[in-house]
């Protein structure tokens, strides 16, 4: 059951998924989840976009997939990559089954982008993770040293899988939306 508080700006209703809170987007065009705003999941899907029919993380040529042809406030229609054969889902129950894993959506841009400066942390020399939220409901992080103690600039030290994972031209995306964060926030990348 959901409760209707929606705002009058950015229309937003707050919803209860699998027992967390969920703030679903009310743009007709588009389909846009924040889940677990604490802890946040973002999902999106526009015009152009692939639906899988299984979690992100589950791959096999037995998946259906389609490609978005439609969303409206009430409908998403796809379109079958392998038959061509239309597709049509609820839309609120397909906005349900992406953050419950029932489906997946492809990567195709990131929805929000954090920088946290980590102190000396289990005999570890301070660093900086910057966590990029893409809008397929996956994480991708970067970590960063400190060159010198009494400077701000900062040199590569690691990155989750999930970044090595990125196609191209997402993983361009990545690279300039971390280091423009980095420097906005008073940092000299070497």
């Amino acid at each position: 059951m959901a409760l209707r508080d929606i705002d009058s700006h950015t229309k937003i209703e707050r919803r209860t998924i699998a027992g967390q809170e969920a703030r679903v987007y009310l743009d007709p065009d588009e389909i846009h989840v924040e889940w677990r705003p604490g802890r946040a999941v973002y999902l999106g899907v526009r015009v152009g976009d692939r639906i899988k029919d299984a979690d992100r993380d589950v791959a096999s040529p037995r998946i259906d997939e389609w490609e978005v042809e439609e969303i409206t406030a009430e409908r998403v229609v796809g379109r079958s990559v392998k038959t061509g054969d239309r597709r049509e889902w609820d839309r609120e129950t397909l906005e349900r089954g992406l953050v419950v894993g029932n489906y997946a959506t492809n990567l195709t841009e990131f929805a929000t982008v954090l920088v946290h400066e980590i102190g000396v942390h289990g005999g570890r020399d301070p660093y900086v993770t910057v966590v990029a939220y893409g809008d397929n409901g996956e994480k991708y992080g970067r970590r960063y040293g400190f060159v010198d103690a009494d400077d701000r600039t900062v040199e590569f030290r690691d990155q989750d899988p999930a970044v090595d994972r990125l196609p191209t031209e997402m993983a361009t995306v990545f690279d300039e939306l971390v280091d423009g964060v980095l420097v906005d926030d008073g940092y000299t990348i070497r």
